[in-house]
């Protein structure tokens, strides 16, 4: 039997967790033509994801009750996370959710019960009357394209395995999860990032909802 206890689970939130991707629908419907071209920019690789944050928020200039309303709103998650969450507990699995967004978008939507036992790696959104993002982590040397993001996935993965001293399960869909499927141990994927697993040859498992990525560590778990 594999002990699924060897392991940690560390999953995106937006476009995985949730089923809207909650920074790019925050553009989409609450900046304006300046937000589209620095989206473009940020698509074409022009900008980093951490210089895209900066100034797309400097552009809608949107207050915080302004953002919760949105998310509240807006952006919901996916129907087979709750059973999910329940397995994952009950199999004593520790569960992280590492975000290139926001803490309190994932909060807002998460709520407090489902946040119990888990932990929220993410960039902050602070100041009144208008928020700007505060970014989790130190700007690295990243020469990849679309970074540095604020919130380096490959040094949270390094720091998770390092002080839980376990394996790395990790879940996700899109850009700012390229670099943590470069050091995960097992690694579920779908639309743009299990088109980059395919490119670098990166073993994954495809998923559609969190009843598959369920379903398949039972069947973890009952092999030899």
């Amino acid at each position: 039997m594999k002990q699924l206890n060897e392991y940690v689970i560390v999953s995106d939130f937006d476009g995985t967790i949730s089923l809207e991707d909650s920074n790019y629908n925050l553009v989409l419907m609450c900046g304006n033509a300046g937000n589209m071209k620095i989206e473009e920019d940020f698509l074409a690789g022009k900008v980093s994801n951490r210089e895209a944050f900066e100034q797309h928020f400097d552009v809608m200039r949107i207050s915080l009750s302004e953002y919760e309303n949105f998310i509240r709103t807006n952006i919901n998650i996916d129907p087979t996370f709750d059973e999910f969450l329940e397995y994952v507990h009950t199999s004593n699995i520790p569960l992280f959710i590492l975000s290139a967004g926001f803490r309190q978008g994932i909060e807002y939507v998460m709520g407090e019960e489902r946040l119990k036992g888990v932990e929220v790696l993410a960039n902050d959104l602070s100041g009144a009357p208008h928020i700007s993002p505060t970014f989790a982590t130190k700007n690295p040397n990243c020469n990849k394209k679309h970074g540095p993001c604020g919130n380096c996935k490959r040094e949270c993965i390094e720091t998770i395995r390092k002080d839980s001293g376990k394996k790395i399960i990790f879940i996700g869909d899109g850009i700012t999860d390229r670099c943590a499927i470069e050091n995960a141990d097992i690694v579920y994927a779908k639309d743009s990032l299990a088109e980059r697993c395919d490119e670098q040859g990166i073993a994954y498992t495809p998923y559609n909802n969190f009843a598959d990525v369920m379903n398949h560590l039972a069947q973890m778990a009952t092999m030899p």
